[in-house]
């Protein structure tokens, strides 16, 4: 555990990953008692990954095991969110929500977007298959130019190409 620690230090995702996957359960297991609440506890070790991942850098392993620094950063977490002023209020009628004015899209803004959804939608059923995978996957999944060229097994610059290719068509089919 500790050279993945050092690995995530250094900025390794990869070993950044497999520490969770090792730490995680013990760590939620030690966040859920001390908060009493599943949700709260969630978002306390969601927050101590981030802090552990920004910090692997500075762990010292002369002072502490792995897991120790760890939870200790979890312990101190949970303790802060205890700490933090009570900000939730019971509302079981929904009296407060249902008061709330409504910020969501009007019924205009609702029938605007899914004519576009509608437009995108068939725009993108024109476009050749590998255009409009590549492009699936960078818009919807996220994924950049190297992933997709990983995940697709292909030249980075062929990605780039079906990319640039396929949004000069859905240009050209979504203007008026």
């Amino acid at each position: 555990m500790q050279r993945l620690l050092a690995d995530s230090g250094r900025g390794d995702e990869r070993a950044f990953a497999r520490l969770y996957e090792l730490t995680c359960g013990r760590l939620h297991g030690m966040a859920l008692r001390m908060l009493r609440r599943a949700d709260w506890a969630e978002e306390v070790v969601q927050e101590s990954y981030v802090s552990i991942w920004h910090h692997a850098a500075n762990y010292q392993a002369g002072l502490s095991a792995p897991l120790t620094w760890m939870t200790s950063i979890v312990r101190n977490r949970c303790l802060d969110w205890l700490r933090r002023p009570n900000l939730e209020v019971a509302d079981e009628d929904d009296a407060y929500a249902l008061a709330l004015p409504d910020e969501g899209p009007g019924p205009l803004e609702r029938l605007e977007a899914s004519t576009d959804a509608r437009a995108l939608a068939e725009c993108l059923k024109r476009l050749e298959e590998k255009q409009r995978d590549t492009i699936m996957l960078a818009f919807f999944e996220g994924l950049s130019h190297s992933e997709l060229a990983e995940r697709l097994k292909l030249p980075l610059g062929t990605v780039k190409s079906w990319v640039r290719r396929g949004m000069d068509k859905l240009k050209t089919c979504l203007s008026p």
